[in-house]
């Protein structure tokens, strides 16, 4: 007989089979583009993490700009070489700042605005921020140095279209567009005269980003520094390029709370105010009445668990205590149904069983049986006529009061 013929998949070894697999996760894993890391920071010039904007910052000084980090609020123009520069803002500007903004440009001043979305300085130029894309500019730098690999497994910065929703209020340049061969054209950057100043806006924070400035392939460092050329002032002099912190959350800004303690603590009125109220509330605290007058808290018994507790009913049936255990279940029919029976608080048992004896003549036979079990021992068997004359007394106390009732 011949041997069976292997097949293919018994002429794999498993050891074989696992170590391809392995490989080909490794490859994919190395080879699946992914998105450029944005986190560790937000765009600001104080951040040197991925996501930060400190390399902006210091690219701005290499060009040849006096660089400065704002953390006050907006104040009226400071001199016709100042540009402002904000880059993703955590927090909205105010209508009084865009004004304060606009009049600086309009002045001589400067603005670079790097933005994801539409804000009310995008909508008083009429700017609209469109479609969504990735920076591709289709040419690589050949003076880029580094590993030519560099950011070839990275996907490119996130951008956006910038579009006219009007006629531009000035003449208008295109400073950055992606490339046509990778998708539709964006023009990523616009810069615009507006009075005697430029204002350049960029739409996607993405590129102004230390991970997308620091890759050469990229070209996004190339963008940055045709934005602050654009931006700089004709008049002779260094001009200043002053980076927006304040709307990152940098120094101080006040609050209601705030306010009030600032009032309070370095003012003199307020001073005034402090001691005054405190001179009240201790007035008020030694003058004003107590709203609760104290008293002894009351106690009320506890329902004896003779009643419910079986191993305790045991323990009385043990050693023959029919005579208490009566005298308690008496007790108990007092506490639920007493109230029934005029003239029983404070008297005997005997006392209230004559008063039901009296009041219900046909419980005579029950209170006798009861009777008899609080004055002499009997027999545990004898114990339960002792239970049914209870609850015979116990049924006719409360039919008659809901009669009444």
């Amino acid at each position: 007989m011949t041997a069976p013929t292997a097949t293919w998949s018994q002429r794999i070894r498993p050891a074989a089979l696992l170590a391809g697999l392995a490989a080909l996760a490794v490859a994919v894993a190395l080879l699946t583009p992914e998105a450029a890391d944005n986190s560790g920071g937000q765009l600001s010039s104080y951040s040197a993490a991925p996501g930060g904007g400190r390399i902006a910052f210091e690219f701005s000084k290499r060009m040849g700009w006096s660089a400065r980090r704002r953390e006050t609020t907006l104040d009226s123009l400071v001199d016709s070489l100042t540009v402002h520069v904000i880059m993703g803002p955590r927090s909205e500007l105010g209508a009084k700042e865009t004004h304060r903004l606009l009049t600086d440009v309009r002045a001589g001043g400067g603005l670079v605005l790097v933005v994801d979305e539409s804000n009310p300085i995008t909508d008083s130029l009429g700017m609209g921020i469109g479609s969504e894309g990735r920076w591709f500019t289709g040419n690589v730098d050949p003076a880029c140095r580094g590993s030519p690999m560099e950011g070839a497994f990275v996907l490119p910065p996130s951008v956006r279209n910038l579009v006219w929703r009007r006629p531009a209020p000035g003449k208008a340049t295109v400073l950055a567009r992606t490339d046509e061969r990778f998708g539709p054209r964006l023009n990523t950057a616009v810069g615009v005269q507006l009075g005697r100043g430029r204002i350049a806006v960029v739409a996607g924070t993405d590129l102004f980003r230390n991970v997308a400035v620091r890759t050469c392939p990229w070209g996004a460092d190339v963008v940055v520094a045709r934005v602050f050329e654009f931006v700089r002032p004709a008049t002779p002099g260094r001009a200043t390029l002053q980076f927006d912190e304040y709307h990152h959350g940098f120094g101080t800004h006040p609050g209601s709370m705030r306010a009030i303690t600032r009032y309070l603590a370095r003012t003199s009125s307020g001073h005034f105010l402090l001691q005054f109220l405190a001179g009240g509330l201790v007035l008020l605290l030694a003058y004003a009445p107590r709203p609760i007058v104290p008293h002894d808290p009351s106690r009320l018994a506890r329902r004896s668990p003779l009643e419910h507790a079986d191993a305790l009913g045991h323990a009385y049936a043990d050693v023959r205590a029919t005579r208490t255990a009566t005298a308690h279940l008496v007790w108990g029919l007092r506490r639920r149904a007493g109230r029934m029976v005029s003239a029983t608080s404070g008297v005997s048992d005997d006392a209230f069983l004559d008063g039901v004896a009296q009041r219900h003549p046909d419980t005579r036979a029950a209170v006798a049986t009861i009777r008899r079990a609080l004055r002499d021992p009997i027999e545990p068997r004898d114990f339960v006529a002792v239970g049914e004359a209870l609850r015979a007394i116990e049924r006719h106390l409360t039919s008659s009061f809901a009669t009444t009732s």
